[in-house]
């Protein structure tokens, strides 16, 4: 079964919108939102929809909260509050600090395309597989190529990627985002790039690493308090090929520049973090171009953990 039939079985009445529906649907509610002239009630209306939309674009299966005999999960009205549950559900979770010569073990699933900094393919198939580890202590790093694990000395890195520099990141959310401004700096010198790229930087740390409860819980805070940050979109689990199971999930998203929208995709029911994903609201040319609707980023966490050597896994 593929992605769209598993789509269609999701939906018993009304049937899906025409494609055509979608895709203006989307867009709309993502240049409402980027031009902040979001109208609350409207902006509800549309989520659905442009939800549908984004799925069908990405390869992706909706999932309805509460239908049926699954779980119940509780709504939440604005990203701040999905974020602010992220942080607590990070502060609970059990985690046993790695020691300086064990490795920190990263697989992620990521879409590919036929270009660099292009648009991804539209077939779940087309997914690669990365597994990497890290030495806490930073000092070492290894990979899989063509089978054989490849092991390299780590060079310094911002974000810093050895544990203990991610320990020591500031706990307080308004001085661990001032310390992402320091370090992230502008693009351009604008307000909005320095907005930018603080956001990728905080989702890098999440994406890359295996954080202290406190740190985390953090990052998610530090996220809610950068402008531009967009209400909650109920989205689907991610479809990759070979990914089993789905978990339903909350993309929470900004457009950056006017033209990129970026999401921080969350475990619907557990708020742990699932991956990200970024699309071109507008069509744009910024050395590669890129058009309205084209998937630009997915991917998806997989395993991780620590394990005592590397090529190891939890």
């Amino acid at each position: 079964m593929n992605d769209l039939d598993i789509l269609r079985d999701a939906w018993a009445e009304p049937g899906p919108p025409a494609e055509a529906s979608r895709t203006a649907a989307r867009t709309a509610l993502l240049e409402r939102a980027s031009g902040g002239t979001r109208k609350r009630g409207r902006f509800r209306l549309g989520i659905r929809v442009a939800v549908v939309a984004a799925a069908v674009a990405v390869g992706v299966t909706v999932v309805q909260a509460g239908d049926g005999d699954g779980p119940v999960v509780r709504p939440v009205s604005s990203a701040s509050q999905a974020l602010e549950r992220a942080a607590l559900a990070a502060e609970e979770r059990p985690f046993t600090p790695p020691r300086p010569d064990q490795w920190i073990y990263i697989e992620s699933r990521t879409r590919t395309g036929p270009r660099p900094n292009g648009a991804l393919s539209k077939d779940p198939r087309d997914t690669v597989v990365r597994r990497q580890w890290k030495r806490a202590d930073g000092e070492k790093s290894a990979r899989l190529e063509d089978g054989k694990l490849v092991v390299s000395d780590s060079p310094p890195t911002t974000p810093p990627s050895d544990y203990a520099s991610l320990a020591a990141l500031p706990t307080d959310p308004a001085a661990l985002l001032q310390w992402v401004y320091e370090k992230a700096g502008g693009q351009g010198g604008t307000a909005e790039g320095r907005y930018s790229a603080a956001y990728s930087m905080l989702c890098a740390i999440l994406r890359d690493n295996l954080l202290p409860p406190k740190t985390e819980a953090a990052v998610y805070r530090a996220i809610s308090r950068i402008p531009g940050v967009l209400g909650v979109l109920y989205l689907p689990g991610v479809t990759l090929a070979g990914r089993t199971g789905e978990r339903p999930a909350l993309g929470l998203g900004r457009v950056s520049e006017g033209w990129l929208h970026q999401e921080l995709l969350l475990d619907r029911e557990s708020y742990a973090y699932i991956g990200e994903r970024s699309s071109a609201i507008k069509d744009h040319d910024g050395g590669v171009p890129v058009k309205r609707d084209d998937l630009l980023n997915l991917t998806v966490r997989g395993r991780s953990g620590v394990v005592d050597e590397a090529g190891q896994r939890p």
